[in-house]
């Protein structure tokens, strides 16, 4: 691979983990970042990391022969191995997904960022997507070589989902409670007072 080119994956199927796909994450930037973190089992991971490990080693080979003080660099790869609250290895590999939600350019441009998502069958589709979503991410690789840290590694910047399995985002408190038998907000818009609450919203609605 070139030194400045940048190559375009899929990710395998995995499990979404603090995604932030429908508008950014704004704590750390006031632009944003739109990004995921993608839990793979390491049989689904290895031809993956492969692949991701292949494109590492090339660059760094590569700039490595411009500049032979790069050959010292560490590997920062955007991948490691998941831990349980006890420090095991659980089995799986975690997948680190960031873009700008917006990109300043050098002649003064503003661009916003969007990533794109699809459902299963790749209709497009604006869903919240929730933590525990099944997932694939297509992306963008970009290698790159720090000096600060003396490193070289590689960013993934998603432009693209499908959502296989959908788990809706929740706020924090309404993730508390379990789904219980009773009262349903579109059984109290059916009938209200003994008559239908649904044909006063339609009546409301002309106005």
């Amino acid at each position: 691979m070139a030194q400045n080119a940048q190559e375009k994956i899929v990710s395998p199927k995995g499990t979404a983990v603090y995604p932030w796909l429908n508008r950014p994450d704004t704590k750390f930037s006031a632009d944003g970042d739109f990004k995921v973190t993608l839990k793979v089992s390491a049989d689904e991971a290895a031809p993956f990391i492969k692949k991701l490990d292949d494109i590492i080693s090339n660059y760094h080979e590569e700039k490595s022969k411009a500049d032979p003080k790069i050959a010292r660099y560490s590997v920062s790869p955007p991948y490691e191995e998941e831990t349980d609250d006890q420090g095991n290895l659980t089995g799986n590999y975690l997948f680190k997904f960031k873009q700008k939600a917006v990109i300043h350019t050098k002649d003064g441009r503003t661009i916003d960022m969007k990533v794109a998502l699809f459902d299963a069958s790749r209709t497009p589709t604006n869903v919240n997507v929730g933590g525990g979503s099944k997932i694939k991410i297509a992306a963008t690789v970009f290698p790159y070589a720090m000096n600060t840290t003396k490193s070289v590694g590689l960013a993934l910047r998603p432009s693209a989902v499908q959502i296989l399995s959908l788990v809706s985002g929740k706020s924090n408190v309404v993730s508390m409670f379990d789904d219980e038998d009773g009262f349903k907000t579109e059984e109290a818009l059916t009938s209200v007072n003994g008559y239908n609450k649904s044909e006063e919203l339609d009546t409301a609605a002309d106005f």
